[in-house]
């Protein structure tokens, strides 16, 4: 070997020496297919999205995908920063299992592939900070405390749907409801260690052009100990509803420029205080058994209001769970909901459902639920994303199965 061999080697290994170590990520490919065959009466006529409407068809038997929760898939990571600091990531998508279609609307109504999760955070000893697009506090508190653990299919969250169908303003076709919201766009959250069993988290959803206009914020806390949960969230929100309500003014006026402009006239604006949601539950489990309640409370603070809706409503609920061994579960559950605005409207749900689980990752359900609609902004439906008839009863029965990987 020459001096200048040497030389070079040398010179490579000082400079290799001079380059830091960087530690690897650990990704993770996860997800959920979930499918199945729903049977459901009380379906709506010419309905556009989630606006309430009367008009009723037949029912119908349905191949139907997302029927105890969504179908997703996802990537998530971890990397080692040193110094119990950790660099965090998570991309999710829905998908419908029917056809293969993957994304849904996002916060403004375009279709986003990565519609559940698209952040990056930090994480450590002070709790989790993710930055982008991902799930409000309001899910998880809703979960939390339900015995129904806000399934697709009737559960706090599809009475959560209920309630934004309810204030007229709600069609579905973004992530952005009447009422709280599930998903949001340019979001930070925050979420501390546990301390004492409890946890909570902050978060905050910029609007598209920053300052108050289509702003969210929301916090929940949930102290969990034994079979003890307790939960409870509040949601506040400037504009969310105005793209819907200017729909439901539109079809009332007759031209899209006349319905913009009643739209602002009730009140519908950017920066309208439209969309507040609070309320606690809890949760037990014992031995077998399970039982759980919740009360939130559904308010528009600034009153503005689409003919027929409604800016104030409650909406509770009850629950029991039987677990009859390691492989069977037996859960019930009521919810109703009461409008403020419009005096004796209500709509009221009962769901029975019982889950077999095949192995660890693959369950099978069948579902069950009978709904009372009264009023005609009332639509109350048993399945997440089928709006229903509003003013008219509703039953369904699923068939289905759910296999995480």
């Amino acid at each position: 070997m020459t001096f200048k061999t040497r030389s070079t080697i040398a010179c490579f290994l000082l400079s290799n020496l001079s380059i830091p170590a960087f530690s690897q990520s650990n990704v993770i490919i996860y997800g959920a297919i979930d499918a199945g065959v729903m049977s459901i009466s009380g379906l709506p006529i010419g309905n556009i999205g989630y606006l309430p409407t009367t008009k009723i068809s037949s029912g119908k038997t349905v191949f139907k995908d997302g029927g105890s929760g969504a179908s997703v898939w996802g990537l998530r990571g971890k990397e080692d920063l040193g110094g119990g600091l950790s660099a965090i990531f998570q991309l999710q998508a829905a998908y419908n299992s029917s056809t293969g279609v993957v994304g849904a609307g996002n916060s403004s109504g375009q279709v986003s592939f990565f519609n559940h999760f698209s952040t990056v955070g930090l994480a450590g000893g002070f709790g989790e900070i993710r930055v982008g697009r991902q799930a409000s506090p309001v899910f998880f508190s809703l979960a939390a405390t339900d015995v129904r653990q806000a399934r697709n299919f009737g559960s706090a969250l599809t009475a959560l749907v209920g309630l934004n169908s309810a204030s007229g303003a709600y069609i579905g076709n973004n992530s952005n409801a009447a009422f709280s919201s599930i998903y949001n766009d340019r979001s930070i959250n925050y979420r501390s260690p546990t301390w004492n069993n409890t946890t909570f988290t902050l978060h905050y959803a910029f609007g598209p052009s920053g300052g108050k206009e289509d702003s969210q914020q929301s916090a929940s806390i949930l102290y969990k100990n034994g079979g003890l949960s307790l939960s409870g969230l509040i949601y506040n929100g400037y504009g969310n509803n105005l793209s819907s309500a200017t729909t439901a003014f539109t079809l009332r006026e007759g031209n899209a420029v006349a319905g913009a402009a009643a739209a602002r006239s009730a009140g519908f604006s950017e920066s309208a205080n439209t969309n507040r949601l609070g309320g606690a539950g809890a949760l037990y489990s014992r031995d077998k058994y399970t039982v759980s309640a919740g009360y939130y409370l559904a308010r528009n603070p600034s009153k503005a209001i689409v003919p027929g809706g409604s800016a104030s409503m409650n909406q509770w609920s009850i629950g029991v769970g039987y677990r009859m061994n390691a492989l069977n579960n037996l859960t019930a559950a009521y919810y109703r909901i009461d409008d403020n605005t419009n005096n004796g409207h209500y709509a009221e749900q009962l769901v029975l459902g019982f889950d077999y689980f095949l192995s660890k990752r693959t369950m099978a359900y069948l579902g069950g639920a009978i709904t009372k609609n009264k009023g005609e902004n009332m639509g109350l439906s048993p399945l997440y994303a089928s709006p229903v008839a509003a003013n008219k009863n509703n039953a369904a029965v699923m068939l289905g199965i759910r296999h995480t990987f």
